[in-house]
């Protein structure tokens, strides 16, 4: 079997949103003994901003393998995001919170059954830089610190 790589360019929110598309599927064509062979790989449902609100990721057969749902606040900040398997359950789900200056201020990651699996709890500097990261247990308690640091 021979695979040809080729490269899929992106588009950006703006051309999204200024040429109003509402869906995008990738296909993914493979070449085998000289048989041209397709597949879908991802299939993007964007809003009127030109964010994926939904995307659908598909195995090499094209069977649907999970879908991630994403929702966004009036400033165009995620603010909720779940994943479900092929059956349509739920696998995880992460929620959002910004400041009064639109930093992500916190990040929570529920399991399929909506317990909170842990809780990251970020640090904004004057600047509107992040400086540390510190990610809690279900229970509250402190599992890793990252200080992130910058260079003027």
């Amino acid at each position: 079997m021979l695979l040809m790589p080729f490269c899929l360019l992106a588009q950006s929110k703006k051309d999204i949103r200024k040429n109003g598309v509402k869906g995008m599927t990738e296909v993914i064509v493979e070449y085998e003994n000289g048989k041209e062979v397709s597949h879908n790989d991802v299939s993007k449902k964007f809003d009127k901003e030109g964010e994926v609100i939904l995307e659908v990721n598909y195995d090499k057969n094209g069977a649907l393998k999970d879908k991630t749902a994403t929702k966004f606040n009036k400033d165009g900040d995620k603010i909720e995001e779940t994943t479900f398997d092929a059956a349509g359950k739920q696998i995880n789900r992460f929620v959002y919170k910004y400041n009064a200056d639109g930093e992500k201020s916190e990040e929570i990651k529920y399991d399929a059954k909506n317990v909170i699996i842990s809780r990251s709890v970020y640090t904004i500097n004057g600047k509107g830089l992040k400086t540390e990261r510190k990610t809690y247990d279900a229970k509250g308690k402190l599992m890793q610190t990252k200080k992130y640091i910058y260079e003027f």
